[in-house]
């Protein structure tokens, strides 16, 4: 009887291939772009906490003066943001992409000698080309990765960047067990050579990303006018554009779930709850896992416009009922105890999780139908800015619902991700039904 001795390694090989996601890469593009991000990633995870800490005790920045330098940080980012994506509809995108990776190398290694001033500057030209960038790499996928694919690649890459961030995150708690200024000045060291490496890499795959991705073929659908001819006479990817306004104000609403998880969890463990502040970790393990778990099989499912619509308003639920989870904490803290608590902690970030990532597919396949291949840059940009505004308007929100909102402050946040299912719907029809057909 013949033996394949072959077919234990072979099945070793597959079993890695899907555990790296290799499978989902198709071309030395998709290859390049994924390893860079995930190397990106990993340097944003290094800095994530060490940069802030670098700040207050090495730089001995008073807390005020640090919270005023990254406020205007973020509002810097939120104004260059949309510019620099537009500049990519001008101008190839692989080349500014790894442009603004070589300013973010050299800023990055100019803090192990900078002062304390300079470094605030410093910190405002990492949020700028960090926004620019972000909008310069959806128009890069949306140009460079195959029409039936670009959903399913954004969602492998964030599955792997989730991973790589937290060894980036692991990295960082051991500077700051460290706690030296040797110890950070190896880290943004690190973190440079990291982001000079995204950009090689980065520039490397434009070589073959016109060869690599055909020409998409046409959605098959009926040779009819499209919906609302009045949206499409507008620019397209602008703010004039109906349809991208309201996608940006859901973006605002929506991406509050983020800072739910990093801000709105530890000040509610910390001033509402019994529970230990290992609880927050717990909180982080099991948002991480189910999103590195459900990114791809999620992408999978969305093949067209309605499916994309139907994942949003989803998400709008999962993100309603996330709310819900902080004052069901309370109560169950303040009756049942911490054991309980910390289950409606971890009832919320499966919920946020699953939200999260029915959200970023839905989302992503619903921008790039909105405009013409040509707005990619200016449209990604604009979308983008929902981060921002979420992301500045989060802590002094949050930290009301802890001090004095309570249980009020989240009924009605529940209540606002509901009705923010409503528009969904309208957006979906202005676009038409597509499919692009997952393969």
């Amino acid at each position: 009887m013949a033996t394949d001795t072959g077919d234990p390694p072979r099945r070793l090989v597959r079993i890695l291939h899907a555990a790296t996601w290799r499978e989902e890469m198709r071309s030395p593009v998709e290859r390049r772009l994924a390893v860079a991000l995930t190397t990106l990633y990993a340097a944003t995870g290094l800095s994530y906490s060490a940069l802030a800490v670098y700040m207050l005790r090495q730089e001995h920045l008073s807390p005020a003066v640090y919270g005023v330098g990254a406020s205007v940080a973020g509002v810097l980012g939120l104004l260059v943001g949309p510019a620099i994506g537009a500049l990519s509809d001008r101008v190839d995108g692989f080349v500014l992409y790894a442009v603004l990776m070589g300013v973010m190398a050299g800023a990055t290694f100019c803090l192990t000698v900078a002062g304390p001033l300079a470094a605030l500057g410093l910190l405002s030209v990492l949020v700028m080309c960090a926004r620019g960038s972000s909008a310069v790499l959806g128009a890069l996928i949306g140009r460079a990765v195959a029409r039936d694919r670009r959903v399913r690649f954004r969602a492998t890459v964030r599955a792997m960047s989730n991973v790589a961030m937290v060894v980036g995150l692991a990295l960082g708690a051991a500077v700051l067990a460290v706690g030296t200024r040797t110890a950070f000045r190896a880290s943004f060291t690190a973190e440079a050579l990291a982001l000079s490496v995204t950009g090689l890499l980065v520039w490397r795959a434009r070589n073959g990303a016109v060869a690599a991705v055909p020409e998409a073929p046409a959605p098959a659908v009926p040779a009819a006018p499209a919906p609302a001819p009045a949206d499409a006479a507008q620019p397209p990817g602008t703010l004039r554009d109906g349809r991208v306004t309201v996608l940006l104000l859901l973006n605002c609403l929506f991406c509050l779930a983020e800072p739910m998880l990093a801000i709105a969890v530890p000040l509610w463990v910390g001033a509402r709850l019994r529970v230990p502040m290992w609880g927050v970790s717990v909180v982080l393990v099991v948002n991480t896992v189910v999103m590195v778990l459900l990114q791809v099989p999620a992408a999978r499912r969305v093949t067209d416009t309605s499916q994309a619509a139907r994942a949003v308003r989803a998400a709008a639920l999962l993100f309603a009922v996330a709310a819900l989870a902080f004052p069901l904490s309370a109560q169950l803290s303040r009756h049942l105890g911490a054991a309980a608590a910390l289950c409606a902690l971890v009832l919320f970030a499966l919920v946020r999780a699953g939200g999260d990532v029915l959200y970023s597919v839905g989302s992503t396949s619903l921008s790039y139908e909105l405009v013409p291949e040509r707005s990619y840059g200016k449209s990604m940009g604009i979308l983008g800015m929902g981060v921002d505004i979420a992301g500045l308007s989060a802590p002094a929100l949050f930290g009301w619902f802890v001090n004095g909102g309570g249980a009020l402050g989240w009924y009605v946040l529940a209540v606002l991700f509901v009705l923010g299912a409503l528009p969904v719907r309208w957006i979906q029809n202005r676009i038409g039904e597509r499919s692009w057909g997952n393969a």
